[in-house]
């Protein structure tokens, strides 16, 4: 399968680690491509707001952010992998995951997304996992991805090589099986009923009281509105309202 990965930072620490060994399981010759944050996205979100009212090409920071919009678009597997930094993601990722809040579902969700699959990572030292994925998750879901997994473990190191052996033995037999389990599901067909159901909600929303008229022509533009569905369709997205 083609996956994209996004790093919350260019350190290649547990998380790193324990990421490349899902890569290996679930390439399996399909094209990998990788994004270190913050080189790959060094500008921070200023909160312009111009995503959510002109579009995203008017986001100042567009030379960063479309190469990464069109590698989400084209994976079939999207990797969000971030260490836990105070019990959250680091300020890389969030910074990424803010460029990207226009793709919300309420707003202007990327078709392809209802149909593919995430995987988020996450290690701490001790503790904060589930907050630091929930960071990723709430991103992943809201973009309307059709299948999330999560795998959060505590190395009790900070660095790799300081991760004790035991703990080695135990991520290698965890990634065996979740990899497994991705595997078999394949690349999303469906998203999830829960999924559908947001995507309903919002679909009211945009009918009757949209927070923005770029986001109401978009849900009309796709069909949405009407009998069409994303998980039934090819992306048809105007490049001017993306």
């Amino acid at each position: 399968m083609n996956i994209t990965v996004i790093y919350g930072s260019q350190r290649h620490g547990s998380t790193w680690h324990i990421a490349q060994k899902f890569i290996s399981e679930l390439a399996c010759g399909g094209a990998v491509r990788e994004f270190y944050l913050p080189a790959a996205l060094p500008k921070m979100c200023c909160g312009c707001g111009n995503c959510f009212t002109q579009g995203a090409r008017f986001c100042p920071h567009r030379q960063y952010v479309e190469p990464l919009a069109r590698a989400l678009d084209q994976a079939d597997l999207i990797m969000l992998v971030s260490a836990t930094y105070v019990y959250h993601s680091t300020g890389a990722m969030k910074n990424f995951l803010d460029h990207f809040a226009y793709r919300w579902m309420v707003h202007r969700p990327s078709p392809t997304m209802f149909t593919k699959s995430a995987l988020a990572i996450t290690t701490a030292a001790g503790g904060g996992m589930k907050s630091a994925l929930k960071d990723m998750m709430d991103s992943l879901t809201f973009w309307g991805v059709g299948k999330i997994w999560t795998y959060g473990k505590a190395v009790y190191a900070i660095d790799w090589d300081g991760v004790p052996a035991r703990t080695r033995r135990a991520i290698d037999r965890d990634v065996i099986r979740l990899a497994d389990k991705i595997g078999q599901g394949g690349c999303a067909t469906v998203p999830s009923t829960a999924q559908q159901g947001k995507f309903h909600a919002m679909r009211m929303l945009n009918k009757m009281k949209p927070l923005s008229a770029l986001d109401r022509e978009y849900w009309g533009v796709q069909g949405w509105l009407d009998d069409v569905r994303p998980w039934d369709t090819v992306d048809r997205t105007p490049e001017d309202l993306k």
